[in-house]
């Protein structure tokens, strides 16, 4: 599944392919995603526009002061600085040997799929069994109920939600119902709700918490799971195939991107911490100060997520044996894709004429993927209008598919409050 011979790639990408700089070319929609998660000032400085409040470097009094500088002090600055890119080269020359150590494990973690599944995105084995039942027309509340019982921690995210403003209920003498029971909690949260609910309950489970010194990852990609799965769902619907296989796909597709970011910032602590007792039981001062001084790189991660997550997220797919929800040949197809592409930021959705149902599914995918993104970026004024509407116009929508996006809030979930059901 994982090739060692792609650790070179991925550290050289991780040391040049993002870093957020000027270019002639501006950075394409996955490039400003990628770097967005991470940080919004990594966009700010790709796309060199100035934040609020921000002056240019002739404008400010640093400006003003440096101009003032006598010769001798410039010679001293020089001097510091030349200094400084020494110890910066050497700095990022030990942190080469710290990434190469990380995309190794990385790579052996991922090819164990189940340990990675309970351990790192602490999903129960039963998660596929869940998915299945869900997605059956014949799904009900007293066939849910057996299975969600064994997930205490579903119990609770159910228990939180239906005593929510949004699904409480009165007794007849207008008293509010406290639902204590997972019974009473499906039923009155209602099964179509629970078709999206579980799913996104499911990733936010998965979804890291702790990624110092990029503390807003988790919301980013809380909000960029949900944008996906609902833009997917509506353009599986416009394409004429099941709206909630667009949905599944699109929510669960993020699976890989969690693991992927769980696991670098585990391996960075681990390999970092393992290091740094080597250096001092061989007395390596240097290097020893040297890694203290290295932080998690938002380039390697980025590296990473475009080396292992899609790969990943289909083998977790096959890994959870769906027979009723039927998107694991999809995701596989979007993985290989990525795989095969000569670009290292691409995601482009492909037309045929003969479209099989698998096809369908990963058109959407890919679509949905580019239209959370651009809407995004757009919310936080990352791209312009232009750029944005030509890579709209390039991705070839189902005909209404735009319209009804447009007119969607994708970063809400579409809950309503149903009738108690059995």
């Amino acid at each position: 599944m994982y090739d060692n011979t792609v650790t070179e790639e991925i550290l050289n990408q991780g040391n040049t392919s993002y870093v957020p700089m000027k270019s002639t070319e501006p950075p394409n929609v996955t490039e400003r995603f990628e770097n967005f998660v991470i940080s919004t000032d990594r966009v700010y400085d790709m796309i060199g526009k100035r934040r609020a409040g921000e002056v240019s470097f002739e404008q400010s009094e640093q400006g003003d002061a440096r101009r003032q500088l006598l010769h001798v002090e410039k010679v001293a600055i020089e001097n510091k600085r030349l200094q400084k890119t020494s110890e910066t080269s050497y700095i990022e020359s030990v942190s080469y040997q710290l990434h190469d150590i990380i995309v190794e494990e990385m790579s052996e973690y991922l090819k164990d799929v189940p340990d990675v599944m309970a351990n790192v995105l602490n999903l129960p084995s039963n998660t596929g069994e869940l998915l299945d039942a869900l997605i059956v027309r014949a799904c009900s509340v007293s066939k849910l109920e057996p299975i969600v019982a064994t997930i205490p921690w579903m119990y609770d995210e159910l228990i939180s939600v239906v005593n929510t403003a949004r699904f409480r209920r009165k007794d007849s003498r207008g008293r509010v119902i406290v639902v204590e029971t997972l019974r009473t909690a499906l039923s009155f949260l209602g099964i179509e709700n629970l078709r999206l609910l579980i799913p996104f309950l499911i990733v936010k489970r998965a979804t890291p918490q702790i990624t110092d010194p990029y503390p807003l990852i988790k919301q980013k990609l809380a909000t960029y799971s949900t944008g996906v799965a609902i833009s997917a769902r509506c353009i599986a619907e416009a394409a004429g195939t099941h709206k909630g296989h667009g949905y599944m796909l699109g929510m669960l597709s993020n699976l890989g991107r969690c693991a992927v970011t769980r696991l670098y910032f585990r391996l960075f602590d681990k390999v970092q911490m393992h290091l740094l007792q080597e250096c001092q039981k061989d007395r390596e001062h240097k290097r020893h100060d040297a890694l203290t001084k290295i932080i998690p790189s938002a380039n390697h991660l980025i590296a990473l997520q475009h080396a292992f997550a899609d790969t990943f997220n289909a083998d977790l797919l096959d890994e959870l044996s769906l027979k009723r929800l039927f998107i694991a040949p999809a995701m596989r197809a979007v993985a290989n894709q990525r795989s095969d592409t000569t670009s290292a930021l691409s995601d482009t959705a492909t037309l045929s004429e003969t479209q099989t149902p698998t096809d369908v599914l990963k058109s959407a995918l890919s679509q949905a993927r580019i239209y959370a993104r651009i809407r995004l970026l757009h919310q936080n004024k990352l791209i312009e209008a232009t750029a944005a509407n030509s890579e709209l116009l390039a991705q070839h929508f189902p005909a209404g598919a735009l319209a009804t996006l447009k007119n969607t809030d994708i970063f809400a979930l579409p809950l309503v409050k149903s009738d108690i059901e059995d």
